[in-house]
């Protein structure tokens, strides 16, 4: 069964896009009827699982969105981006060429391209966040947060299995530490008594 419908509304800048309609309720924020972003034809946006583009987020050129990804707001999937899982992209975040987010959050101005890889620890569950004009070009997992006009650069292969965030900034990298709680103390038995 189908989620989504392609109307005649075309982009402004781009008579080749067209805003998507949902024709089934997805979610509480998307319903039968309402419309959505834009794609270049049916192969941008996956019929399958919650997937959706809103606003005037764009999926186009060859780039797939599927699973339970997100674009919203100018976001844009170009090139042969792939965007799935619960990835979630909005601002102007870019992704195009062969990048791979699957999972995670791309905002502001930045951009994964390349061959990037952006993906959810399976253990921890962390997933990176991509933002103000950070570019990736390597591969980025768990708990990673990339800002300002920091750069990884292809072949880097960035995971971080731990409850501490990593934090690249412009040129610096930086560790934000969770916040532990210690194990409760538990009363001294002996294993004699005298």
């Amino acid at each position: 069964m189908k989620k989504y419908e392609i109307t005649d509304i075309a982009h402004p800048d781009n008579p080749n896009l067209h805003r998507i309609r949902a024709v089934t309720d997805l979610t509480e924020d998307v319903l039968a009827g309402m419309l959505g972003g834009y794609v270049e034809s049916c192969d941008n946006l996956d019929q399958e699982g919650l997937a959706w583009i809103s606003e005037d987020a764009i999926a186009c050129e060859n780039a797939v969105v599927c699973g339970d990804a997100v674009l919203a707001d100018h976001s844009v999937a170009k090139g042969c981006a792939y965007v799935g899982n619960n990835a979630m992209m909005t601002d102007h975040a870019i992704a195009q060429d062969d990048a791979a987010i699957c999972g995670g959050l791309l905002t502001g101005e930045s951009c994964v391209c390349g061959y990037a890889v952006i993906r959810q620890d399976e253990q921890t569950l962390c997933a990176p966040t991509i933002d103000g004009s950070a570019r990736v070009y390597g591969e980025i997992s768990g708990n990673v947060v990339c800002r300002g006009n920091a750069v990884v650069l292809p072949g880097t292969k960035l995971d971080n299995r731990t409850q501490d965030c990593f934090v690249l900034e412009d040129d610096r990298i930086s560790v934000e530490l969770s916040e532990r709680t210690p194990p409760p103390k538990e009363p001294r038995t002996h294993d004699f008594e005298r």
